[in-house]
């Protein structure tokens, strides 16, 4: 009566676990990136409410902001992504902005007369473009024309 596992049995066993490990593994990198984006994703949403509220107060008009003006309201501690900025702003739309800590990509979002209208996912350009846009779409955004777009009417 033998004991223990042949050589053949083991390296099988090695063979199997290396091709799971292989297919689970950029599935995982995907969902830990979308829970990293959530955060970025609920501080822009945030920044839209404070900066349309603001809009209603000011009698249906958005305050002056200047731009790269921080957005000041309470969010969630960021780790993942930089403070909200204004991009640019009239009388009528507020465009809000946030961007990857890792450089990976920038978040915007969208504010037109008291709503928050899309946001948009900017992968940085460089050697990872691609793998950045990659990153923009599995984060939830959809490819519309040139701009990686979540649209909210």
């Amino acid at each position: 009566m033998k004991k223990g596992f042949t050589l053949i049995e083991l390296l099988i066993v090695m063979v199997l676990v290396g091709v799971l490990v292989t297919i689970v593994l950029p599935k995982y990198y995907i969902s830990m990136e979308r829970g990293r984006a959530l955060e970025g994703i609920n501080n822009l949403r945030a920044a839209s409410d404070f900066v349309n509220t603001r809009y209603i107060i000011n009698g249906n008009s958005y305050p002056s902001y200047s731009a790269a003006e921080k957005i000041t309201g309470d969010f969630t501690k960021s780790v993942y992504f930089s403070d909200p900025t204004v991009k640019s702003g009239s009388a009528t739309s507020v465009v809000i902005t946030l961007s990857r800590k890792s450089g990976e990509y920038a978040l915007d979002a969208t504010n037109t007369n008291g709503d928050l209208t899309e946001m948009t996912c900017i992968p940085a350009s460089g050697t990872e473009l691609a793998d950045n846009q990659k990153l923009c779409e599995n984060i939830g955004f959809e490819l519309s024309g040139e701009s990686y777009v979540m649209r909210f009417n």
